[in-house]
């Protein structure tokens, strides 16, 4: 007779995150709409501690370099990414929607004094393949990270520090190890730390200095990982005009959109 074999999960080792057996788990109800529903479960985010990836160059099927600026617009609830995104100089209902308060509803708007106004201007959001990692195999993954770069005070974000750390040059002024070149490239750590009473965690970066060649990371890769790769442009969600103005209504008010929509149909 064969015996079964059984095998374990190891118990949590952190303590502060038990929960009662009869507690529900509570499902989130925001709505991150930046990528397409086919590559969401790829978005990677850095546990706390040391994480070692590599950047994944651009594709040569791909328009874009190897990090694409995402135009975000958020809201309550969610966000999605603005046309320009993939299509430069293009507008979306949230551009006509602008326009029209700038001059019927001014003082509606989103600004310093006004916090609660409409918000209908994008932030920036880096997006970018990822080699890293995980249970001893390496995956592909994608970042999406704050391209906030400080101009306004605070700490720039996640995304805005990987790209400058990927234009760093020497005390000549020449380019040190480029992270997203194919063949000399090195990997980048990434230290997460989460401070007792911190809203945010932060973040520590540096780069290696021993190249990891992609052809040799993607040899080690199982198939399905490497299929997966795909050009960023195909990766970001842009919703229909149609699904735009649904969107616009977790901004403005329904009777106020009416009014938007008559102007420009």
């Amino acid at each position: 007779m064969n015996t079964k074999t059984i095998e374990f999960n190891k118990p949590n080792a952190d303590p502060t995150t038990s929960e009662s057996p009869w507690a529900l788990p509570v499902k989130s109800t925001y709505e991150d709409l930046l990528l397409k529903p086919e590559f969401a479960a790829l978005r990677y985010k850095f546990p706390i501690g040391t994480t070692w990836f590599r950047i994944v160059p651009a594709l040569k099927a791909s328009e874009k370099p190897w990090m694409l600026g995402v135009h975000a617009l958020n809201y309550s609830g969610g966000r999605h990414a603005h046309p320009r995104t993939i299509n430069p100089g293009a507008k979306g209902v949230f551009d006509h929607a602008y326009i029209w308060c700038k001059e019927h509803k001014k003082e509606a708007l989103y600004s310093k004094s006004n916090k609660e106004g409409y918000k209908l201007l994008a932030d920036p959001v880096c997006l970018f393949w990822m080699l890293v990692e995980e249970d001893g195999k390496t995956i592909a993954r994608l970042l999406i990270a704050s391209g906030y770069d400080g101009s306004r005070g605070g700490v720039p974000g996640l995304g805005h520090q990987i790209w400058q750390l990927s234009e760093e040059t020497d005390e000549d002024g020449n380019p040190t190890v480029n992270p997203a070149d194919p063949d000399t490239g090195a990997q980048i750590c990434i230290e997460k730390k989460q401070s007792p009473g911190a809203r945010y965690p932060s973040y520590s970066l540096r780069l290696g200095r021993v190249p990891a060649p992609m052809a040799d990371m993607l040899a080690k890769m199982d198939p399905e990982e490497v299929a997966a790769l795909a050009p960023l442009e195909q990766v970001v969600h842009l919703p229909t005009e149609e699904e735009e103005w649904q969107l616009l209504e977790k901004v403005i008010d329904p009777e106020t959109i009416r009014e938007i929509r008559s102007s420009v149909d």
